[in-house]
C-alpha cells in the first residue's frame, strides 16, 4: 500500500507567499495607474497655453500647489471607509490633482532632464523597494526619523516660496531624495509585516499602499529634476 504524506505547514506557508505576492502585484498595478494618470494630466496641462495661463497665470496656481499637501492629510481616512473601487477612485483623483501640479515641471526643465529623472528614479525606486521587501532587517525604528524628516522639508519647502533661495532649495532637494529613498523601503517593508501578521489585508490597503509608495516616487523624481534638472 503506497501513501503521500504532506505537512499541512508547508501548504499554508505557500499560500501566505502566493497572498501576499497577489497583494503587491496589486499594490504596483494600482501604483503604476496612479503615475500613468499623473502624467497624461500633466501632458494634457502642459501642452494647452490656456490651462497654463488659467492655472498658473493666476492665483489659483496656489490652490494647485497647495491641494495635494492638503488631499494628503485626509486621503487615508477616505479610502479605508471607502469601497475597494471606490479606494482605487479616491488614488487616481488625487493622482490627477498632482498630476496637474507636475505640469510646471515640463514646463520649467527641458524632455531630456525628465526622462533622465524618471530613469533615475525608476532605478532608485525600485532598487528601495526591492531592499525593503527582502531585508531580514528591521526598518521600523527609522519610520519615526523619516517622517519628522518629511515634515521638516515640507515646512522648509514653504519658507522657501517666499526666500526663493537656491542654496536653501538644493539642501532640500538633497535631503528629499535619501528621505523618500529610505521611505520607499521602510513602506514597502511596513505592507510586507503588515499582510504577514494579519493573515491578509483589506482589499483597500492596495489603494492606500499604493498612495504611499506613489508619493515616494514622485517625491524622489522631482527632487532629482530639481537637482540634475536642466532649465528651459
Amino acid at each position: 500500500m503506497s501513501y503521500s504524506m504532506r505537512d499541512p505547514s508547508r501548504g499554508a506557508v505557500a499560500g501566505r507567499d502566493e497572498g501576499l505576492r497577489a497583494f503587491f502585484v496589486a499594490v504596483y498595478a494600482r501604483m503604476g495607474m496612479a503615475l500613468a494618470v499623473s502624467a497624461a494630466t500633466a501632458l494634457i496641462v502642459a501642452s494647452s497655453p490656456a490651462l497654463l495661463q488659467a492655472i498658473f497665470g493666476t492665483p489659483l496656481h496656489w490652490v494647485v500647489l497647495l491641494a495635494p499637501l492638503v488631499m494628503a492629510l485626509f486621503m487615508g481616512r477616505a479610502m479605508l471607509n471607502s469601497t475597494p473601487a471606490g479606494a482605487t477612485g479616491w488614488l487616481l483623483v488625487f493622482a490627477a490633482v498632482m498630476g496637474v501640479t507636475l505640469s510646471a515641471m515640463l514646463i520649467i526643465y527641458t524632455g531630456e532632464s525628465v526622462v533622465r529623472a524618471l530613469l533615475i528614479t525608476a532605478c532608485t525606486f525600485g532598487a528601495a523597494s526591492l531592499v525593503g521587501y527582502t531585508t531580514g532587517v528591521d526598518l521600523s525604528r527609522m519610520g519615526g526619523i523619516l517622517i519628522m524628516a518629511v515634515i521638516g522639508l515640507v515646512i522648509a519647502g514653504l519658507v522657501n516660496l517666499f526666500l526663493q533661495s537656491s542654496g536653501l532649495q538644493f539642501a532640500i532637494s538633497a535631503l528629499a531624495v535619501l528621505v523618500f529613498t529610505g521611505l520607499a523601503a521602510w513602506d514597502t517593508q511596513r505592507l510586507r509585516v503588515m499582510y504577514l501578521q494579519n493573515g491578509g489585508a483589506p482589499a483597500q490597503m492596495a489603494a492606500l499602499g499604493a498612495l504611499s509608495l506613489y508619493l515616494d516616487v514622485v517625491n524622489i523624481f522631482v527632487a532629482l529634476l530639481s537637482l540634475t534638472g536642466q532649465r528651459r
